[in-house]
């Protein structure tokens, strides 16, 4: 059998892009499969406050993220053990002070959102961060190399299993303390198994001063884009939490996880084969960028442009034929959320190439107009008094995105006019066939 190391950059992309798929679709199932057994258990308002949890934590972590993960895979010596034992030692420290961050976070969020709860749930639940600091950085090292099998197999192993013990422990709970610790013990398992399956070094602490200025030049674009990519996903919740309630949160919460559904494949796919794919092709042939990533691009648009053109006009039947009577205001959202998503999935299919030519702050700059427009629409929607209109806007922001896409990424001679004017031409005819069911007049 050929092994990893001998293949071509075109057999690992395939190799790699399989499983991920593979993985990120048998756990997209389960989720799916999880989800309708727990909002039979649950009350809709424990998903609301797991919505704000999930937000907080989400938001910790991007918030002392230093890109090491992007920095193993994109730094050409990225093997080198020095390095990688101060990566992981760096990692350590940031997952200790995320938990503090919680800790301290815990009371006004209480406040903030009317639940006291959360100053308990918060503090507990934030163990993840610290855990998850612990990931050894073999499993980086297997992405930049284009190994997604055993990758693969301890995501969809450990979320199996922590899923399960998720179901149960609802069952007999009947508390959102039932989700949070299903949390912790799917981010437990997938420690061990990272630290068991997966082939490298055995990290140890280290504190060197080159690797560690590297560390800071390349991440401080990382760390302020995932501010803003944080601020643009989980900060729109939080929002939405505060300017409406629980109940209208859980139902945003549904349906922008099922609006998500292949957007996160994108990420998965950005993040673990195609980003360490274009950078080895810049590494390498350079010139052969454009045509890797179109390739790339066509894989990630077709299935997810045609996903939300089904939710667009199929969203509500869905969503009352998967939910209970409590659920079904979430189909309109689902519809509406995905006239967005049929502009965002072609701006999003560029994703990982600029990182790779070492461009982050162009990237940190395109997720900073994301979010100036997300937010901007936002407060201009709950200042009119239009609360109702709130994920329009989140949808409409999609649109308003691409322009400023199209002309950094023309500046580096990346932009594929004609594929992109297709699809746009196709979205708009899209949106206006399905006007009335977007209740948009």
């Amino acid at each position: 059998m050929t092994s990893i190391n001998t293949r071509s950059l075109r057999q690992r992309v395939f190799h790699s892009s399989s499983w991920t798929l593979i993985g990120y679709g048998v756990n997209q199932a389960l989720r799916l499969a999880g989800n309708l057994i727990l909002t039979r258990l649950l009350f809709p308002e424990a998903f609301g406050m797991m919505a704000i949890f999930m937000a907080v934590n989400f938001g910790v972590h991007m918030l002392s993220d230093v890109g090491v993960g992007p920095t193993i895979v994109q730094k050409e010596n990225g093997n080198d053990p020095v390095f990688l034992n101060t990566v992981w030692t760096v990692q350590i420290v940031r997952g200790v002070l995320a938990w503090l961050a919680l800790c301290a976070f815990a009371w006004p969020a209480s406040k903030l959102y009317n639940e006291p709860l959360l100053a308990l749930l918060l503090p507990i639940a934030g163990l993840i961060a610290i855990i998850g600091g612990f990931t050894p950085t073999k499993f980086y090292t297997a992405q930049r190399n284009l190994e997604a099998y055993k990758i693969t197999m301890i995501d969809v192993g450990s979320y199996a299993f922590g899923l399960l013990c998720t179901i149960i422990l609802a069952w007999s709970m009947k508390s959102v303390w039932a989700l949070v610790w299903g949390s912790v013990i799917n981010t437990c398992l997938q420690l061990v198994a990272s630290h068991l399956f997966l082939h490298g070094i055995k990290n140890r602490f280290a504190w060197d001063h080159s690797s560690l200025k590297h560390i800071r030049g390349f991440g401080r674009w990382i760390l302020l884009g995932s501010v803003l990519t944080f601020l643009s996903g989980e900060g729109v919740r939080l929002l939405i939490g505060a300017m409406l309630d629980m109940r209208q949160l859980a139902l945003f919460t549904l349906a922008g996880t099922m609006s998500l559904m292949f957007w996160q494949a994108i990420q998965q796919l950005a993040g673990r084969v195609f980003f360490p794919a274009y950078s080895e092709v810049y590494r390498n042939n350079p010139e052969k960028l454009p045509q890797v990533l179109f390739k790339a691009r066509l894989v990630v648009i077709l299935p997810t442009w045609g996903l939300a053109v089904f939710f667009i006009f199929f969203g509500s039947a869905l969503m009352g034929l998967l939910y209970d009577q409590r659920y079904h205001e979430s189909g309109l959202m689902l519809q509406q959320l995905a006239a967005g998503t049929l502009i965002s999935c072609i701006w999003g299919s560029y994703a990982g190439v600029l990182l790779a030519m070492g461009k982050a702050a162009a990237t940190t700059v395109l997720t900073a107009i994301q979010v100036a427009c997300q937010i901007g629409l936002m407060a201009m929607a709950y200042y009119l008094g239009k609360g109702s209109d709130l994920v329009i806007v989140i949808a409409a922001a999609n649109w308003l995105v691409y322009p400023f896409y199209a002309y950094v990424l023309s500046r580096y001679g990346l932009w594929q006019r004609k594929l992109d004017l297709i699809l746009l031409a196709a979205s708009v005819l899209i949106v206006l066939l399905a006007w009335s069911r977007l209740h948009l007049i």
